[in-house]
This record gives structure tokens, C-alpha cells and sequence, in this order.
């Protein structure tokens, strides 16, 4: 339940939290956990241009993504369409997406 109150805006709070969570790690597993590399620009949060193989993949179904579009969706949708489109997933819910998101 702590974690999820646990305030985590501030660089201050940031540290304590991340401290909080190691500690918290260390005394349920007796492991050290890792630390994951964090893309500082990841491309969901770039709000153009549209990422070419995104667009290569909406081609495949004549469909294009407008910048002024891209830039509409929320951090989230576009996240959603960068992971539903690469190479291990089905692909299947990529259209599903495009037509709830209103890119087609």
C-alpha cells in the first residue's frame, strides 16, 4: 500500500522513493535489485516526427499518421502504437488501436 501513496514528484521525494523501493526489495527477496536504464527521449513522449516504421506499418494498411495527429494522442496511446506495432507482438490489435485512438 506504501508505494502507492508514497509521494513521487520532487527530486527529493524521487530519491526517497527509490530507496524506499531498494530497501523494500532487499528485505522480501534478500536481493540487491537491478537498475533499469531509463530512456531519457523515449520515442512516445517525441511529439514529431512520427516514427518511420510506425508509418511503414500504417502503410501496410494505406494509412498515414499526420503529425498534427500524433501529437494529439496521449502519452499513453502513443506508447500503445509503438509496442503494438513491433516485431513479437501479433500486430492484431494495431488496427484495433488506429480505429479507437481516431487515426482512421
Amino acid at each position: 500500500m506504501e508505494l502507492t501513496v508514497r509521494e513521487c514528484s520532487s527530486r527529493g521525494e524521487i530519491k526517497a522513493y527509490r530507496n524506499y523501493l531498494y530497501q523494500l526489495v532487499v528485505k522480501c527477496t534478500g536481493n540487491e535489485p537491478a537498475n533499469l536504464i531509463v530512456d531519457p527521449t523515449p520515442a512516445w513522449a517525441n511529439h514529431s516526427p512520427v516514427d518511420d516504421s510506425l508509418q511503414a506499418k500504417a502503410k501496410e494498411y494505406n494509412w498515414f499518421i499526420s503529425t498534427s495527429q500524433w501529437k494529439s494522442l496521449s502519452d499513453l496511446q502513443r506508447f500503445a502504437l509503438l509496442k503494438l506495432y513491433r516485431p513479437g507482438h501479433e500486430n492484431k490489435n494495431f488496427p484495433k488501436a488506429m480505429k479507437e485512438f481516431k487515426l482512421v
